[in-house]
């Protein structure tokens, strides 16, 4: 499999701040390494994180993107790595790489895309599913099907075109799951109408260590999650239409299933408290499953069921002892963890389209017009410690790290810091 001669491909390097060597050390502060932060769940452990900012206070720096793309940056140390697409058919991708101290570009790596296919005009494109770095190299998944293995300073390891070598992807909104990492395999969840599969790939290699092929699951826009058991164990997770499979994360075989999910199913599972957390939409149910079984478990494993409030497109969070959830037209409820029961649901406007992320005792609410409601976590009632309007629409995930928020408009992205509160310079 010659992964680097591939006839098709475009790349221009623009190094616009080349630093030479490995990612510079910027002390305790945690990474944001890939979709939904270092446990995929959307929870920061930092604290002295922002609570307050305006479209010109709180601003630490703004810096403006080129291309398009809905994916969340991921953090690494002094580096924020990006994907954008676009060409009239966003055949044209790029992955950027920013500084965390002033946003200023340090390279932009232009890639050609292998297959574009269908997507929302605003709210998903060729860039929506995020990257992910391990601190030495980034992997970049893109709904054309290709991926791409770089490393810190841009240079190009190793590439995949999923779409020339088992077909392009057949979806609306086009493809959306990120992809996730165990050891040394990264995992690809690629169901759509055509052939479905999950995949396992090298990561040092970009060569396939298994591919599981899905006959009769179609048309999810979930990302795999990853299980820790308490054994130790760990186990692959993946929705799609009608259910989520449990497969062995070295062979790809199913473990176990359960049954209940929407036919359309874009929210990533979360994990916690030794149990995985669930839900599919539109109007489905989101439940708590316990782990472990063989075979088809919705009978045995499935803790508790509750209808409150379920989102189609945004991912819940589970923070604490709490599920917290927002729907696409901006109620959020509050759900007891251990017995789903609800705790408090309120509106808080606007349309969502971004998933939550918690940190310092705080869940954030981004809204489609870039409205942040700050919450209290952990309350028995909704307690409201902010209103923060950007300015500007944002339909991606933000990411934590280094005491930032930063969130991505479809022109800039921002970083906010709770120290400052001079205007915008």
């Amino acid at each position: 499999m010659k992964h680097l001669k591939h006839p098709r491909w475009f790349l221009v390097v623009v190094l616009c701040s080349f630093v030479s060597g490995s990612f510079t050390s910027t002390g305790l502060a945690e990474n944001w390494p890939e979709w939904r932060g270092p446990s995929r769940n959307g929870v920061s452990h930092e604290t002295g994180l922002p609570s307050k900012w305006g479209s010109e206070s709180g601003i630490h720096w703004k810096a403006k993107l080129t291309g398009n793309g809905v994916s969340s940056p991921v953090i690494w140390e002094d580096r924020i790595f990006l994907t954008a697409a676009d060409g009239p058919s966003q055949q044209d991708l790029r992955i950027i790489c920013l500084s965390t101290n002033d946003g200023s570009m340090l390279w932009e790596l232009r890639l050609w895309g292998t297959s574009p296919t269908l997507h929302h005009t605003s709210k998903s494109d060729m860039a929506t599913p995020t990257p992910m770095t391990d601190g030495k190299f980034v992997y970049a998944f893109f709904g054309t099907g290709d991926v791409f293995c770089v490393d810190a300073n841009g240079g190009l390891v190793w590439q995949r075109s999923l779409a020339s070598e088992y077909g392009p992807f057949e979806n609306r909104f086009g493809h959306s799951s990120s992809p996730a990492m165990l050891d040394d395999l990264l995992y690809f969840q690629c169901d759509h109408y055509g052939s479905s599969y999950v995949l396992a790939i090298d990561r040092n290699t970009g060569e396939n260590r298994w591919k599981k092929d899905r006959p009769g699951v179609w048309h999810s826009w979930s990302s795999p999650q990853l299980m820790n058991r308490p054994d130790h164990s760990n186990e692959l997770l993946v929705c799609a239409a009608t259910k989520l499979d449990a497969l062995h994360p070295q062979t790809g075989n199913v473990l176990w299933t359960v049954s209940g999910l929407q036919r359309e199913c874009i929210p990533t599972p979360v994990t916690g408290q030794g149990l995985i957390f669930a839900v599919s939409g539109p109007k489905g149910a989101a439940m708590a499953i316990r782990p472990g079984g063989t075979g088809d478990v919705s009978a045995t494993h499935v803790i508790w069921k509750s209808q409150r409030g379920t989102p189609y497109v945004p991912s819940p969070i589970l923070f604490g002892k709490f599920y917290y959830i927002v729907d696409d037209q901006g109620v959020a409820t509050c759900l007891d963890a251990d017995t789903g029961k609800l705790v408090w649901q309120n509106r808080l406007g606007g349309s969502f389209t971004a998933s939550p992320v918690a940190g310092d005792g705080m869940v954030y609410f981004t809204n489609d017009d870039g409205e942040t409601t700050v919450i209290r976590a952990g309350e028995k009632k909704f307690v409201e410690v902010s209103r923060n309007l950007l300015g500007e629409p944002v339909y991606s995930s933000a990411a934590i790290s280094q005491g930032n928020l930063f969130l991505r408009t479809p022109k800039n992205l921002v970083c906010i810091r709770s120290s400052l509160n001079s205007p915008l310079r």
